[in-house]
């Protein structure tokens, strides 16, 4: 069958438009074509392949270059935090040419950084001279224009594009976001100006739009809807400032109460709390042994200032969380935080102070095991997962991480995240035991259903049977950790 091609589609929207002030380029000659000319070289794509146990996968997004030696920023979402840093294969960077074919240059990956939602490539080519840009943090008003440089999927080559739009609300949140009605923004991670072309913003991954280009995707969704939203450039530049290497990965500090353990206070509540006009969190679980239990924090406090100042405040209750959560990992692991607690009405404030430590660590670090015969792959069990099963972080088995649609293990009701406490009658200790254990059962029982005891989200423990396929030459013990 013939595989359809949305370029022609793509061809006749641009041009459908080149009428309107959205055209994708703007008037030679015009100031907007000068500034144009000279920073789209900054615009290039960043691709890279993902091989894991089950499959390969070319995934391409959008990069901008932010230092003349090649550093190129990309939003995180384009390097996903499942996704195993030894799994994430042959980066590259794309330049695009409108005369030639688009060079290609060998990258690496210097690593993600959370704080700010993005991540880093670096290019391993020394000699090209880089056209960067440099992010200023400007004050921006309703009303003035805005412009964005973004980069169009891989069948129409990765070619840069313009648009233009009218600033139309800031916002206040987790992130400092600016808003974008009338008018367009370009796709996901492109560059925002201002109307003095100074760099002042990132195009941030929104629903419903797709932060891929490599054309196996509804790419064009971020051209026939363009996003509306923008973050400011103060939230992101202390990242390319100090961008992650492998010698110097983030860390970031926790404080030991999940996002979900805490709760904004609304205006129903702060009134009955008498604490009108002053943003307050409430705390719903923490966890045991974490730096906030050590420092006296306890479910049902309200905290209502940090070190001494009130809470930043978001649009909605509901973000506060969030806020706090993003400011703590602003911070550097062993920093003492000062929290002004209200331990419930009527009552008088007291001081706690809590220890930030280094949050654990997350799937995409842990070991891991492909059991190939019965299609699923096994890995340690980390922090999230014990908090989510409601287990002690300390608690031993491994944890079922992806597995084959097709494979026993699914038709035997296997299910992601499940925590395998026993395999074939013996407890699940660590991953080296379980993987030592399963191999050599598969060598003396090349046919034999292996019986795991799992513990579900929900609670609830099951006995599940799973029969490898009979069929097939014996495929062996599986995958390596």
């Amino acid at each position: 069958m013939k595989r359809f091609s949305w370029l022609p589609l793509l061809t006749g929207f641009l041009a459908s438009i080149a009428s309107a002030q959205d055209a994708t380029q703007p008037a030679k000659g015009s100031p907007a074509s000068d500034f144009y000319d000279r920073v789209r070289p900054a615009l290039v794509a960043v691709k890279y392949q993902w091989t894991n146990e089950l499959t390969k996968q070319e995934l391409v997004g959008c990069g901008i270059v932010v230092r003349e030696d090649g550093l190129v920023m990309i939003p995180l979402l384009e390097v996903p935090t499942a996704l195993p840093d030894e799994q994430m294969k042959n980066f590259k960077i794309v330049v695009p040419s409108d005369v030639n074919d688009s060079d290609e240059i060998d990258a690496t990956f210097l690593g993600r950084d959370e704080r700010s939602d993005v991540a880093f490539v670096q290019a391993k080519k020394s000699d090209k001279k880089w056209t960067a840009i440099h992010f200023e943090s400007q004050p921006l008003t309703v009303g003035e224009t805005v412009y964005g440089i973004g980069v169009l999927p891989k069948e129409a080559g990765y070619k840069q594009y313009f648009t233009q739009g009218t600033m139309s609300a800031l916002l206040r949140g987790e992130t400092p976001q600016g808003l974008v009605v009338n008018g367009a923004l370009p796709n996901s991670g492109s560059p925002v100006f201002d109307d003095h072309f100074r760099a002042v913003g990132v195009v941030i991954p929104q629903d419903g739009q797709e932060v891929f280009l490599d054309g196996n995707r509804n790419d064009l969704l971020g051209i026939m809807t363009p996003p509306r939203f923008f973050v400011l450039s103060s939230f992101f530049t202390p990242s390319i400032e100090d961008p992650p290497t492998a010698d110097h990965p983030i860390k970031i500090p926790w404080m030991g109460i999940p996002e979900s353990g805490m709760q904004g206070v609304n205006q129903q509540i702060s009134k009955y709390l008498e604490l009108k006009d002053k943003p307050a969190i409430q705390i719903g679980d923490i966890v045991p042994g974490g730096p906030a239990d050590k420092g006296g924090l306890a479910a049902g406090n309200y905290i209502v200032a940090m070190n001494g100042k009130p809470l930043d405040r978001g649009d909605q209750p509901e973000e506060l969380p969030m806020i706090l959560n993003r400011n703590l990992a602003r911070m550097k692991i062993g920093d003492t935080v000062t929290f002004t607690v209200l331990p419930d009405k009527g009552a008088d404030t007291k001081e706690v102070k809590v220890t930030l430590e280094q949050s654990p660590r997350e799937s995409n670090e842990a070991k891991r095991f492909y059991a190939q015969d019965l299609g699923f792959i096994a890995r340690e069990a980390v922090f999230t997962d014990a908090y989510l099963h409601k287990m002690k972080p300390d608690a031993t088995g491994v944890v079922v991480d992806r597995m084959r649609r097709d494979g026993a293990a699914a038709t035997g009701k296997l299910a992601q995240r499940d925590w395998i406490l026993q395999l074939n009658g013996k407890p699940v200790t660590s991953l080296d035991q379980f993987k030592s254990d399963y191999q050599a059962f598969r060598k003396d029982h090349p046919r034999d259903e292996v019986v795991l005891v799992v513990q579900r989200i929900a609670g609830q423990e099951e006995t599940v049977n799973i029969e490898p396929p009979q069929s097939e030459p014996a495929p062996g013990a599986g995958g390596g950790a």
